[in-house]
């Protein structure tokens, strides 16, 4: 498998970084964001990542619902990352 390097703000690394799941790498994280087109991910993720996990099931299903409003925004078509 080829890699690549990229560059990211520090922020954009600590956003990342408070997203990752226990066992993921980096790029599993990224290809886990980019490719998720329901909000069950974010139910795992808040469940476990640090300063997230003492959400209640309201406020984790308010982040749901906000989620799913700005994605219908979007008009983005599927794209081949094989």
């Amino acid at each position: 498998m080829v890699s690549k390097t990229i560059s990211v703000t520090e922020e954009v690394y600590n956003l990342l970084r408070k997203m990752k799941l226990p066992g993921e790498s980096f790029g599993d994280t990224i290809t886990r964001l980019c490719l998720s087109r329901t909000t069950s991910s974010v139910r795992e993720w808040a469940k476990s990542a640090d300063g997230w996990s003492d959400l209640t099931e309201k406020e984790v299903s308010e982040l749901e619902h906000a989620i799913e409003e700005v994605r219908a925004s979007f008009n983005v078509e599927q794209v081949d990352v094989g």
